[in-house]
């Protein structure tokens, strides 16, 4: 994809996180990441066992947000991972050398606070090991965007999969707490910016970025709903709970409202984390 229009570059230089979704196969699975872009691309690190890495190895296709104040970007493509861990694979993305190295030093000056933090949290023993796992750089390659203020629609670029049909306006959304909704759809999966009751039984999400993303409406689909709280740097601090199972939404003017059937609870406390059934 060319470079990202100046808004959409300004909301990735003003956010702090953004929200990264894969499809597994028992559905989707959304994470925050630390993150930082150029012209073309998206960078982040994480781990080299988690779910994620795994998964899009096998499906490279992901989709993500960033949130600043009633604004939203919202990006899919196509990931590529590079882990010093797999020397063969490596060597076949020599090409990419600079430009990853590059990405590798603007993430740790734009994430310093939090890279120092995680040092503090890991010498201090408030995770869970104090060997640290090794970590892998991934790209996105973003092959579509979207820019929304509230519920309206700002700018869109690429070839999405649905049409507007949806009054075009910018209420606030409504319920208690910020979240980020993740939804199966017939190309991957859609992550998409949203309000949420406290117990994240209910939702409510942009009806243009529903439609633009082709999400089913009507009938359920898998998928779920997300809050995390980035307190401070540093992962001792943070704060968070993932709701998976069915959803179904229903357009209402322009929003969606989103009902979520909880099958998985999945909370986080710094390093403590628990999954039970719902």
């Amino acid at each position: 994809m060319h470079a990202l229009d100046p808004t959409a570059q300004s909301l990735l230089a003003e956010g702090r996180q953004l929200h990264i979704g894969v499809l597994t196969t028992t559905g989707h699975h959304v994470t925050p990441e630390l993150y930082t872009s150029d012209d073309g691309n998206v960078w982040s690190v994480t781990a080299a066992g988690t779910l994620k890495t795994r998964v899009v190895r096998r499906d490279p296709r992901v989709a993500a947000v960033v949130r600043v104040g009633s604004r939203s970007l919202l990006v899919s493509g196509v990931v590529t991972d590079y882990d010093i861990g797999d020397p063969v694979r490596l060597m076949g993305q020599a090409r990419d050398a600079l430009r990853a190295l590059a990405a590798l030093t603007s993430f740790a000056v734009r994430n310093a606070a939090d890279l120092a933090a995680f040092v503090r949290d890991l010498t201090a023993g408030r995770l869970t090991s104090r060997l640290p796992q090794r970590r892998v750089l991934m790209r996105l390659a973003p092959d579509r965007a979207v820019v929304l203020e509230g519920s309206a629609l700002l700018a869109t670029d690429g070839d999405w999969p649905g049409r507007v049909t949806v009054p075009d306006d910018a209420p606030a959304l409504v319920g208690d707490v910020d979240c980020v909704v993740g939804a199966e759809t017939a190309d991957g999966v859609a992550v998409l910016p949203g309000r949420a009751s406290d117990d994240l039984g209910a939702a409510t999400v942009p009806a243009v970025a529903v439609q633009l993303a082709a999400v089913e409406t009507g009938d359920e689909v898998r998928g779920g709903v997300m809050v995390d709280d980035y307190r401070a740097p540093g992962p001792a601090a943070k704060r968070g709970q993932l709701i998976r199972g069915r959803l179904r939404f229903e357009l209402d003017g322009a929003q969606c409202r989103v009902h979520v059937e909880g099958e998985r609870d999945t909370s986080w406390s710094g390093a403590q984390i628990s999954t039970t059934a719902l």
